[in-house]
């Protein structure tokens, strides 16, 4: 290649297309063929001066191993868009990857950085974007959205935005996905060594969900069985105030408040003896409750069931605690006395007085917790049905079980184990931390 010393004419040649005026330039760079750039400008001493800088640009860079023309983000994450694509075609992707990881692209990646050329993109770049990209919703571009369009099973829907930070998780994501497309650029030669992304997700407080000891959990099953028997035992009844600040005493329950009791805490019961998301426990019917119908007239411990159940996108097999099976027998009964008849496979487990399916337990179960004074956790955060699931998994922990048989019996991953239900007290574990051989 001809040294910067070279005449002109041997580095480049200056050209005018027919019918303009503006100068416009070729040169051939090894490797990487012909380039033609044009110079916008009518002057021949400028044009020469334009395609100096551009051919000794054009020579470093090829020397350095990239391209010899920069690249803007955009036109490289486009690139990087019509990859992606191309492997969900070949399998190599999942297919949400191909809908989930566009749209973040180009609503986030490409509207910070547009048009910059990509091997310009320092760590400095990265920090200002993390920044920005945290109040995106709240002070920048998507404080003016009011809602998301996505499609799901060939329909165009919309959700409302939501006017927050985004999480932990989505910040690492997203990280994830900027750095695979910033390799796939070096990887094109579009930049010689990718910037380093140590973009610092915050710390987020502990809100991990809370669960219940053992000893608070058999405080909430003696509150909740002592709510299903008449308030009259120390003579005054029980205290009722309504929101209007007016208060009465009641001697005794309505057959239908007693009816919703002993559904919430069969509820309760076979939420903490099966491990089921409170979903998956709406959604069961009686044909889930597998060998229920077979075993029913046998003792307890001659029966057994699995639970077939659906919910967040999951489904599969679930093998409950046979602590769980006469709590099925009182929702059987209960369906009984309502209806008339013993349920049919298609109808609900967890039933209203005319059949239909509960939709929630929360306000019930969120009363429930206040009178046994167990509303918050010791970190102050407040208890849900999803609690339930959590003690489940945690007790199954304490007690020997594996990680892994617990994680498939839960429809769910090892690192969502240890992430939040692997909150195990060192002093319910110690013998296990204390093995013989140290022992005295």
């Amino acid at each position: 290649m001809s040294t910067p010393t070279s005449p002109q004419a041997e580095r480049y040649q200056l050209f005018q297309r027919a019918g303009s005026t503006k100068w416009q330039m070729r040169f051939s760079v090894r490797g990487q063929g012909q380039l033609k750039r044009s110079l916008d400008t009518d002057d021949r001493g400028e044009a020469e001066r334009r395609a100096d800088a551009i051919w000794y640009e054009a020579t470093y860079r090829a020397k350095q191993g990239l391209t010899a023309r920069a690249h803007g983000f955009e036109a490289v994450a486009e690139e990087y868009i019509a990859q992606i694509h191309r492997e969900v075609e070949r399998g190599e992707r999942r297919t949400d990857q191909g809908k989930s990881e566009p749209a973040m692209i180009r609503r986030f990646f490409i509207g910070y950085f547009g048009s910059k050329p990509v091997d310009a993109i320092t760590d400095t770049d990265l920090e200002r974007y993390a920044e920005w990209r945290r109040t995106y919703w709240t002070e920048g571009p998507g404080k003016l959205i009011e809602h998301i369009e996505y499609e799901r099973d060939g329909h165009r829907l919309r959700r409302p935005v939501r006017r927050s930070a985004p999480s932990i998780s989505r910040q690492r994501g997203e990280t994830v996905v900027l750095r695979a497309l910033l390799r796939w650029a070096s990887r094109q030669g579009y930049l010689k060594t990718p910037p380093e992304i140590s973009i610092k997700a915050r710390r987020a407080p502990d809100n991990r969900r809370p669960s219940f000891e053992p000893h608070e959990f058999a405080r909430l099953e003696a509150a909740s069985l002592s709510r299903l028997v008449d308030p009259i035992m120390d003579g005054k009844g029980a205290e009722v105030r309504a929101s209007d600040r007016r208060s009465w005493r009641i001697k005794r329950l309505d057959d239908h408040t007693r009816r919703d009791r002993t559904l919430l805490h069969a509820y309760v019961m076979i939420g903490a003896f099966s491990g089921l998301r409170p979903t998956e426990m709406y959604n069961l019917t009686w044909g889930d409750v597998l060998g229920y119908r077979a075993g029913r007239h046998k003792p307890v411990d001659q029966r057994d069931i699995r639970l077939q159940v659906r919910g967040k996108g999951k489904s599969g097999k679930a093998i409950p605690q046979k602590a769980a099976i006469p709590w099925f027998d009182t929702l059987w009964m209960l369906f009984q006395r309502s209806m008339g008849r013993e349920p049919q496979d298609t109808d609900p487990v967890f039933a209203s007085e005319q059949g239909k399916r509960v939709s929630s337990v929360a306000n019930g179960f969120t009363e429930l917790l206040k009178a046994a004074g167990l509303e918050r956790d010791h970190r102050g955060i407040k208890r849900t049905p999803y609690s339930l699931r959590h003690f489940y998994i945690s007790e199954q922990l304490a007690n020997g079980a594996e990680v892994m048989d617990v994680a498939r019996n839960c429809r769910t991953s090892l690192v969502m184990i240890d992430k939040h239900y692997g909150q195990v007290r060192l002093e319910r574990v110690a013998d296990r931390l204390r093995p013989e051989w140290t022992r005295a």
